[in-house]
């Protein structure tokens, strides 16, 4: 459960009105503050054929759709069209706090049995029964392990409980109020900070910059029964309700059950009146000056805001925002390639655009600099910006822009049977509430195909100059202040920095000419193959050939008309010559693009392809992994080929490689979970470089001609794994393969020995975060085994799930302590013998010490006291449902069975036993395991508090 904005000023742009619930015309006319009919009601658009849509005489209404991906799986989604601007003053946070109230006690499952009966049947609690809230909507989501009758008719009735059979209890209101503090305190933040401020000062003067969900600590602390009941007969009533229903399933059983479920239930009371939205201003230039050191760097940003009025999603209204959406995605490329410019001040760029609720259209580009630089990096963004309105985009620019999203929009028709459930249903119920005709997306290709190759020039200026020519400015400057930001007088001073920009002159853009891929030459000769060999029951072949390169394939169909791929090769962070060289390492090969082509200059010759491959450094081995749609596995083989043949370590990418990192550095020394990470981890696991990050003063030290000397002999001669999943020709991969790969010399580089851990049992950490947000995070560890006992692995999996359904119940219910208690198993790959159960949880700073102390003896408790079979049920189903989804994807196929399978052969056993394994684990084969490794004298604790707390 979470609360959460579909507004950010970095969100992602979107080509499609964003419209909330509301229809009305006038805020006083309360009959209509409800929507009714569909989007396609008020469009020319003919939505989704393989939509159903339906109407119950009570006013909710239904879409069914089915999906096969995963196999046996449906997704109901109740979707309540209110969030937290419905609220009234007295109620702000009641909105959030009811979606919690509703797993807490319904009609037909009683305080405390509704995620125990969801674990008993397969589904896991937060994977697969969940929801959240935001400004407008209320979502509730159950994944049910089956679409068999029985199973939709459980969950038809936990929603109909949702929408009308809540109990609210005034024991179990009480008993979930520190739950939502704990939640509201877990997602503090200093970006969440950020966040806010930009809104309300954007937003000022409408609903949203004054209704957070989370809502306001003195009206959570207050809370009632009485209180959250006038909310919920005021919003939740079938009128006010769309029940979206995707998977594999009868659609005719599940309309009949839907209805019988949904068909008896009415509104209680009064229809509430709509608030007043308000406006935002439209004029004038704003500054925004927002000082927040946590935040561990300086982002800047300009922004236009302006007031609108719903309009209908017809085609005419749909190719406006087309328009507006490319003319953004041109402004994003230029954004970045002035990124990468040598000694740019800038990193992070992006120009967003969009409407929000319906009411408010905003459009935005943004940065991140370091302090020192924000004059420099505002006067950037200002002259790019005027530098569009003035002189327009170029043919060029258009030209690439039409080539990625028309690739873009081909790779949607060609995977679309690879859809899951989940996600469909996600997206049906988000472009309801956004007022958006759901077309498919052959739909979608069909509308807005001819529409890009139709646009022109002037198209897309013109829609440009109508998002950004207006009155109003923000200008804002937030986290690390810069030099000459002092706190009084700041708005002025960046007033006078953005008055100075504005003034200069600029001139036409010039788009560079791009250079063409690939560029290396064909090697003269194939590969000689050695061996085949044929794993039959996995379905996978195995090529060798004779000069070091070994080829693995899987075909799959699961994942229409796509590929995943992966080159392994070394020995990853076990050959780092200097601790901490593999995330700078990482990030250079990454920004340098390769020999031939820079970053930009790949970016653009691969422009109207979706094949992408990136590296790696893990803790076995180097990868360069990525993925493409079917008909472009050859240029995934060159990508890797070049990238291995013709590497580039370029100065100015280890510049911008080593500023992003300090950034990141920067923001999680001012967080107890980025302290865990760089601090705490390393005390659970001393001198392993598996567990946990490296200093920065370790990455700090590296230098460009480091990294270098090290990578180039390991991608020239390193022996290859090369692993192909997904919708492919095998005999054609092989193919492709022997003709770049299978000619080389290589060889395999001994694995050298990892270093011994020694556990620190017993022992109590306290660390401190130089940070004002009032959290404490606690981590209590014991010490397990390696990996490579597959069945102790799997084992170990369960009893982590165990543990953390104890800590669910005794700490988050009945304590109402924390949000989200973690407990995972971390067995290593590397260090023979050593692997790590850790539980962790954020809580208040006071609490920290009881806590830990709480979870040794929980934990302690399980190879003391008996583990039921009902406990262990719940643990297992879930596990057993996601075993059988995870199977279908290649990410599974590749990741956990084909790489690095060379050097570990049993993976390729492990699919034949997986499913069968996890059904016989018994109560004493966890109960033993807890007893071996759970005793409250091997744990170790680590606790990391705010400084100056106790």
């Amino acid at each position: 459960m979470a609360w959460f904005s579909v507004f950010c000023f970095f969100a992602a742009t979107t080509a499609a009105v964003s419209a909330s619930g509301d229809t009305h015309s006038s805020p006083t006319d309360t009959s209509l503050c409800l929507t009714s009919g569909w989007p396609q009601d008020q469009s020319d658009l003919t939505p989704d054929p393989a939509l159903t849509f339906g109407l119950l005489e009570n006013g909710l209404r239904y879409v069914l759709m089915v999906n096969h991906e995963p196999e046996n799986r449906v997704a109901l989604f109740l979707n309540v069209q209110a969030g937290s601007i419905r609220e009234t003053e007295e109620q702000r946070g009641v909105a959030h706090y009811l979606e919690h109230m509703l797993f807490n006690g319904t009609t037909h499952y009683p305080p405390g049995t509704l995620v125990e009966y969801f674990q008993s049947i397969g589904m896991g609690f937060g994977a697969d029964t969940n929801a959240h809230t935001s400004f407008d909507e209320t979502v509730y989501k159950l994944i049910l392990p089956s679409g068999e009758p029985a199973f939709l008719e459980d969950g038809f009735r936990v929603l109909a409980d949702y929408a009308r059979g809540a109990l609210l209890l005034e024991e179990e209101v009480e008993r979930e109020r520190g739950i939502i503090l704990a939640e509201k305190r877990s997602r503090d933040s200093a970006a969440a900070r950020v966040w806010k401020r930009q809104l309300q000062s954007a937003f000022a003067g409408t609903l949203p910059a004054e209704r957070d969900p989370i809502g306001l600590e003195e009206v959570i602390q207050a809370t009632d029964s009485q209180l959250l009941r006038s909310f919920y007969d005021r919003w939740y009533r079938p009128e006010n309700m769309i029940v979206v229903v995707v998977g594999d399933m009868d659609p005719v059983d599940a309309a009949g059950i839907l209805t019988r479920h949904f068909d008896p239930l009415t509104g209680e009371g009064e229809v509430g009146a709509c608030p007043e939205f308000g406006t935002v201003a439209e004029s004038g230039l704003d500054i925004l000056f927002f000082p927040e050191p946590e935040l561990g760097y300086t982002g800047i940003g300009l922004t236009t805001v302006f007031n609108t009025v719903p309009q209908p999603p017809t085609s005419q209204r749909s190719a406006e925002l087309f328009q507006q959406f490319v003319a953004i995605s041109l402004l994003n490329r230029r954004l970045q390639q002035l990124e990468r410019q040598p000694d740019s001040p800038l990193s992070h760029t992006s120009a967003r655009s969009s409407v929000f609720l319906q009411r408010i259209g905003y459009a935005s580009l943004g940065a991140r600099v370091k302090s020192d630089r924000w004059q420099e990096g505002l006067d950037i963004l200002q002259r790019t910006l005027a530098q569009a309105l003035e002189y327009g985009f170029t043919a060029a620019e258009l030209d690439r822009g039409k080539r990625e999203i028309s690739a873009m929009l081909e790779k949607a028709v060609q995977t679309t049977a690879s859809r899951t459930s989940r996600d469909l249903a996600a997206t049906l119920v988000s472009k309801l509430n956004n007022n958006e005709v759901i077309l498919s997306p052959v739909q979608e290709r069909d509308l807005y195909g001819p529409m890009l190759d139709s646009m022109t020039l002037e198209d897309v200026d013109v829609a440009f100059r109508d998002l950004w020519d207006r009155p109003r400015r923000l200008v804002e400057v937030v986290g690390v202040p810069g030099p000459g930001l002092e706190k009084n007088g700041a708005e002025e001073v960046i007033r006078r920095v953005f008055a100075a920009a504005a003034a200069e002159g600029v001139v036409p853009w010039v788009e560079p000419e791009w250079k063409p891929f690939p560029y290396l030459p064909l090697p003269e000769k194939n590969g000689v193959i050695t061996e085949k060999i044929r794993h039959q029951a996995i379905g996978v072949e195995t090529i060798v050939f004779a000069g070091g390169v070994r080829l693995n394939t899987k075909v799959t169909d699961f994942q229409a008309n796509q590929v995943l791929f992966s080159v392994q090769f070394g020995t990853g962070r076990q050959s780092e010559p200097l601790a901490g060289m593999s995330p700078i390492a990482e990030a250079v090969v990454r920004e340098s693009g390769v020999g031939g082509l820079n970053w930009e200059e790949m970016a653009a010759a691969l422009a109207g392809t979706n094949a992408v491959l990136d590296f790696r450094v893990g803790p076995e081995s180097f990868s360069l992994h990525g993925s493409s749609l079917a008909d472009e596995i050859e240029l995934l083989v060159q990508l890797a080929y070049t990238r291995l043949h013709d590497p580039a370590f370029r100065s100015d990418a280890f510049g911008r490689a080593r500023e992003q990192l300090r950034q990141m550095y920067e923001q999680m020394v001012s967080t107890v979970e980025g302290v865990h990470q760089l601090q705490g981890e390393a005390i659970l696991a001393p001198g392993s470089r598996e567990y946990g990050l490296p200093s920065w003063e370790q990455m700090d030290r590296v230098t460009l001609e480091q990294i270098a000397a090290w990578l180039e002999p390991i991608f020239s001669q390193e022996a290859l794994e090369i692993n192909v999943v997904g919708d492919i020709d095998p005999e054609e991969v092989a193919r492709l393969v022997g003709s770049y790969f299978g000619g080389e010399k290589r060889y395999q580089q001994e694995v050298p020995p990892a270093q011994p851990i020694v556990f620190p049992s017993g022992q109590h950490h306290r660390l401190t975060v130089d940070s004002s947000t009032d959290k404490a995070l606690v981590a209590v560890a014991w010490p397990t085994t390696d990996f490579w006992d597959i069945t102790v692995t799997r084992r170990l999996n369960v009893l982590a799930a165990v543990l953390n359904d104890r800590l669910r119940v005794d700490i988050r219910q009945e304590l109402g302590a924390t949000y989200s208690p973690r407990v995972i198993s971390r067995p290593s790959r590397i260090h023979d013998g050593f692997g790590l159960m850790i539980s962790s949880l954020t809580a208040a700073p006071d609490q920290a010490e009881l806590l830990a102390a709480k979870i040794r003896e929980i934990a302690s408790e399980l190879g003391r006291k008996e583990i039921s079979e009902e406990e262990l049920r719940r643990a297992l189903e879930p596990t057993l449902t996601s075993i059988r989804d995870m199977q279908r994807t290649n990410r599974y196929w590749l990741e956990s069975v084909l790489n690095l399978s060379h050097r570990h052969p049993q993976q390729l056993q492990w699919p034949l036993t997986i499913r069968e394994d996890f059904s016989a684990i018994t109560t004493t084969d966890v109960a033993a395991l807890a007893e071996r490794h759970l005793h409250e004298d091997m744990a170790a604790t680590v606790i990391i508090t705010p400084d100056g707390e106790t």
